[in-house]
């Protein structure tokens, strides 16, 4: 998948690859970390871009409690939360 993110990188803004990995992740949740990770995106700027979806609705962010600590985490919001 990377490989493929990789390829389309110029293609697609930061947003839109953003919701793409989103979609691919195992309950449209993910971390910061993990997001920067696949993306290959600043931190900075992918929270930019976070704060932005969360601001128009198509995204939530929730506390994930886990073994190490609280993350927070970016879901992807279903079509009937949307409309």
């Amino acid at each position: 998948m990377e490989d493929k993110i990789e390829k389309h990188k110029e293609r697609f803004t930061i947003t839109q690859i953003v919701l793409i990995v989103m979609a691919k992740a195992l309950g449209s949740c993910c971390g910061l970390e993990y997001l920067s990770e696949k993306t290959w995106v600043d931190k900075d700027e992918l929270f930019v871009s976070l704060s932005r979806l969360a601001k128009r609705g198509i995204i939530e962010r929730k506390w994930h409690k886990g073994r190490a600590g609280k993350e927070r985490m970016y879901c992807l919001k279903y079509k009937e939360e949307i409309v």
